[in-house]
């Protein structure tokens, strides 16, 4: 079976470095954060965590404290299908909770 890419445009945001977001910025393009996108309308079924490449549209560093930065999310597990639908909240992930996202479309 081949696997496919899924991916979608987001919109996140990073909380900042004082209330236990990222301590420095990432690159534009990065594999450093894992996105945990629940099932359901809001998020609220079970969470999945996804290996992830995130590249920023603008191609600027992801900083802690970004506000509704646009991404493009893409992974090659065939799960994200289910979970990275359009208006689907998520979590990033980095050890622990460093911000949020919302899946504004999916990419074909």
């Amino acid at each position: 079976m081949v696997s496919m890419t899924v991916q979608a445009k987001a919109l996140i945001t990073l909380l900042p470095s004082d209330q236990g977001g990222l301590p420095h910025e990432l690159p534009f393009r990065t594999q450093s954060l894992v996105v945990c996108a629940g099932t359901g309308e809001h998020g609220e079924g079970p969470s999945r965590p996804f290996q992830v490449a995130i590249t920023a549209d603008d191609e600027e560093p992801l900083s802690p404290g970004d506000w509704l930065h646009v991404v493009t999310i893409a992974t090659t597990d065939d799960d994200a299908v289910e979970y990275l639908r359009p208006g689907e909240r998520f979590r990033l992930w980095c050890g622990h909770d460093v911000g949020t996202g919302i899946v504004s479309r999916r990419l074909i």
